[in-house]
């Protein structure tokens, strides 16, 4: 019998339809379980599935009593071996899909095809103590055409073994690291246990990063500067030139300039110099997510949501991959798609005839640059309609990919770039001006918005001109939006507007977390109190810069050694590195760490906001529990006062919940979920006093 394992209920789906499996058999007590039967490559088949990860690393508590209380004398806790246990909230699903693994005589491996899929197979395979045969299906889109072609192409195990290997070590690193630290730091530094300062191997190098630029922000010294500006006259209009110098920081040496400035100025040189400018790669997982907010202005749990949604009705190909390029053989894929596509009433106007289509090349096809899956683009199973598309959220979406993909066939866009020099009593001064002579792919979606330009002049003429200075201060970074966080963590923190430079510290692989892993990264930062949002920007909580500032660890906080190991699971996948080599390090690594933490000469505590604010109903103090916060004096009086941590659907950061007790009000919430289900509100959570409950408050609408 085969048995084909797939990690949810709607992946499995996908797949019975591909290989036309029948209907679904529940489990007779937990509809949420089930598995199909029918018959694959003439054998009887079982294709059943589980509800993400069944298994995990065993509690410090599996290693001895002595791990049980945070005694800092007894930690670090390094085993020997790793054990993998059943998650008690799926013990039911993880007993059903033994039972079928117990009978199989071959098992396909059909969870989502990256590293973290391969962990969940194979904690599940061990905690089993299975040793039946297994193979391995990848599936790069969900479309009927991909499964079945993946299901005619079945991996071997020992192909996967090494990906499986580097989730393996993800999972110890990030185990070792969470727990041991987060005890040291949390007995360390906080007052309160309750407090807990969680550290993550990536979540605080992330963390640091938004302190840092919070603190260059502070730090800042507003500096004034001035430029020299001139304003010429033509018989065709007017034209502004800027001293050659650029930016001067003098103001005496400034007007003295100014005061020399009299006159015309005559053309001393006129260049004229065409460039263009290629169609952007495809899009990656971090990018598609940053583009998303900064064009669509959605968070991160919301493109995270889309894009998986999308890609399970099937119109988008794998949403958490690396590779901002495609396979050569994919070419063949992508022709097809665009005719489709060009068919379509939102994007006939962008349909040109196949003759006039640029030729693929290494731009975007290119099989050296592909990890595990190519970039993100729009599937085969293209609509008659963006109608068909079952959200508008999803049809934004795709639009996006869309056009990402129409653009690989437009031409560079063409742009003509003007410098003339002016010369003013031994003075000179520069002016520049662009044209777009061929708008190429620009046409698509991005034209771009008014360019400078200048009239006609000739070199040897002279020009009517007025002088002055403008005064400018010099301007802090901004701070972090989630689309530049994101960004910045791909690159390790490196600021890197250049196409190319980025590419390049992709290709190393050493961005911070993964294209999977990102998004949760910095929600989990926002759930553990270290990060708040002001608007769109996101600004480090004093728990947040609290942590940095007293962490002795300078490595653990540093994005660019994050990065590294991050290149070191890269190749553990790769087969270039050592599975029990890397497991080794980091284990050494840990014991330093908590011992520089331990012994660390704190003489301050950390105190939340928790120990500190009062009851809006009472007066009492408020306490942050399992399910949010709630009035200390609950037992004794009664006091009904609490802030969940969910209403409608929308998670309730600490930031929120503390604004809310302190100030009675929330800042605007986005994506509250209607009780339908169907659609999503904004609204502000208040403190009804009167009434002695949170109500919600809607925004005034728009005239």
């Amino acid at each position: 019998m085969i048995v084909i394992y797939a990690e949810k209920a709607s992946l499995a789906k996908a797949i019975a339809a591909a290989l036309k499996a029948g209907n679904r058999i529940a489990h007779p007590k937990e509809p949420t379980i089930g598995h199909y039967e029918f018959t694959f490559n003439g054998e009887k088949t079982i294709l059943c599935h589980g509800v993400g990860h069944l298994c995990g690393l065993a509690d410090r508590t599996a290693y001895g009593e002595q791990y049980k209380n945070w005694d800092l004398s007894v930690f670090p806790c390094i085993p020997d071996s790793y054990q993998v246990v059943v998650k008690d909230k799926t013990k039911t699903c993880f007993e059903y899909v033994k039972g079928f693994f117990d009978k199989a005589d071959l098992i396909i491996n059909a969870t989502d095809p990256d590293r973290e899929g391969e962990l969940i197979f194979a904690y599940i395979y061990e905690a089993m103590h299975c040793t039946k045969k297994w193979q391995r299906v990848w599936i790069e889109d969900l479309t009927p055409q991909k499964i079945q072609y993946a299901f005619a192409h079945l991996k071997d195990s020992s192909e996967v073994i090494s990906i499986q290997q580097a989730g393996r070590a993800r999972s110890i690193a990030d185990w070792l690291c969470g727990i041991n630290l987060t005890i040291a730091a949390t007995g360390k530094y906080c007052a309160n246990p309750k407090d807990m300062f969680r550290i993550g191997r990536v979540q605080t190098p992330v963390l640091a990063m938004v302190v840092e630029r919070e603190k260059k922000i502070k730090g800042h010294i507003k500096t004034p500067f001035w430029r020299l500006l001139a304003e010429f006259q033509t018989d065709n209009g007017s034209f502004t030139a800027e001293y050659e110098n650029g930016i001067l920081d003098n103001e005496q040496q400034a007007k003295s300039l100014l005061s020399k400035c009299i006159g015309n100025g005559t053309v001393t040189a006129k260049t004229v110099k065409k460039r263009t400018v290629g169609q952007p790669v495809l899009f990656n997982a971090t990018q598609l997510q940053a583009t998303a907010g900064k064009k669509l202005g959605w968070d991160l749990d919301k493109t995270v949501k889309v894009m998986q949604d999308l890609y399970e009705h099937k119109f988008m190909s794998y949403p958490r991959t690396s590779s901002e390029h495609l396979t050569v053989a994919m070419q063949s894929e992508v022709t097809a798609t665009l005719r489709k596509l060009f068919l379509l009433p939102e994007y006939r106007q962008y349909a040109i005839p196949e003759s006039q289509w640029q030729a693929y090349s290494k731009r975007h096809f290119d099989d050296s640059k592909v990890d595990s899956h190519p970039a993100i683009i729009p599937t085969m199973n293209v609509p008659k309609s963006l109608s068909e598309i079952p959200s508008d959220d999803e049809r934004q979406l795709y639009d996006l990919l869309v056009k990402s993909l129409i653009r690989i066939v437009y031409p560079k866009a063409e742009i003509e770039d003007t410098t003339v020099s002016l010369d003013v009593n031994g003075n000179t001064f520069k002016a520049t001006g662009s044209i777009i002579t061929n708008n190429g792919w620009y046409a698509v979606d991005a034209l771009p918005d008014k360019r400078a330009t200048l009239p006609p002049v000739s070199a040897g003429e002279s020009y009517v001109g007025t002088y002055f200075l403008k005064q400018g201060f010099t301007e802090p970074p901004k701070l972090y939006t989630e689309s530049d966080l994101i960004t910045a963590m791909e690159t390790a923190g490196k600021h890197l507007e250049d196409e190319e430079a980025r590419a390049l510290m992709k290709a190393e692989n050493k961005g911070l977390g993964t294209p999977a892993t990102r998004a949760g990264i910095i929600n989990a930062l926002f759930h553990n109190g270290y990060l708040a949002k002001n608007g769109k920007s996101i600004i480090p909580t004093a728990k947040g810069i609290f942590l940095i500032e007293h962490l002795p660890i300078e490595e653990l906080k540093s994005p660019e050694m994050t990065g590294q190991w991050e290149k070191r699971l890269h190749d553990i996948a790769d087969g270039k590195e050592d599975y029990q080599a890397f497991v080794s390090s980091m284990e050494q690594i840990v014991r330093e760490w908590y011992s520089a933490v331990v012994s660390s000469p704190a003489t301050e505590k950390y105190v939340s906001d928790e120990d500190t604010i009062s009851c809006p109903f009472c007066g009492a103090r408020v306490i942050n529990g399992k399910f949010g916060y709630f009035c200390s004096a609950k037992k004794d009086t009664g006091c009904p006062f609490s802030v969940g941590k969910e209403y409608c659907g929308k998670a309730i950061s600490d930031a929120q919940a503390i604004r809310l007790i302190e100030k009675g009000k929330t800042t605007l919430i986005k994506g509250f979920k209607k009780k339908d289900g169907k659609g999503e509100f904004d609204a502000y959570l208040v403190v009804d006093k009167a009434a002695k409950k949170i109500k919600f408050e809607f925004p005034a609408k728009k005239k």
